[in-house]
């Protein structure tokens, strides 16, 4: 891959799943391993980033990437939310694309991934949506550093996509399974035993 083509993978996994209640929704086993297991495994198993920066603030969280090409990078302020997981990731890559992954979508699969990697472009954000609701992951072009950088504080890269409307692409799936995320212990139910 050329160097202008490259891109790194940013897993966000410090936040604090209050809607999940007093567990880490991110170590609760979901069809046998911890949540985000299955995105470290996914997105390790692809062979397709340059480097891959697992963002978390609990040792416990940490450990789940042991054994994997994973850098691990340690959230001291995970009070700021997801904006000061992204300034970490941004700042460890020198990719020309960041794909950011939260570690709460353990249906996501390698071909929605892949989709939106061939969309890629210079200058652009690609993001998948269903129904014509965008999701994650999201890819963003390097072109989009400083902003990634200086997000204000309650700010969110979506805000990044309104400010720049003409850069976003966005690959339209038929099935929404893979994007289904988990945030409460209700969906963890529904998903563990519904779709199984």
């Amino acid at each position: 891959m050329r160097p202008e083509e490259e891109v790194d993978a940013i897993l966000l996994a410090a936040g604090f799943s209050r809607r999940f209640g007093t567990a880490n929704k991110l170590l609760v086993p979901f069809r046998g391993k911890p949540l985000a297991r299955h995105t470290l495994d996914l997105v390790s198993s692809l062979g397709t980033f340059r480097r891959i920066f697992f963002i978390t603030a609990e040792a416990a969280v940490q450990a789940l990437a042991e054994g994997l090409p994973v850098r691990v990078i340690q959230n001291d302020q995970p009070e700021q939310g997801q904006r000061e997981s992204i300034r970490l990731g941004v700042s460890a890559s020198q990719g020309a694309y960041y794909m950011f992954f939260p570690c709460d979508q353990p249906l996501l699969e390698a071909d929605t991934i892949r989709s939106l990697l061939d969309l890629r472009r210079p200058g652009c954000i690609v993001q998948p949506a269903f129904n014509g609701i965008p999701s994650t992951p999201a890819l963003f072009s390097a072109v989009f550093r400083d902003e990634l950088l200086s997000l204000a504080p309650g700010a969110h890269p979506r805000d990044i996509k309104r400010r720049h409307p003409e850069a976003v692409i966005t690959a339209a799936l038929a099935d929404s399974s893979s994007l289904r995320d988990i945030d409460d212990p209700e969906t963890l139910k529904f998903l563990m035993y519904s779709l199984s």
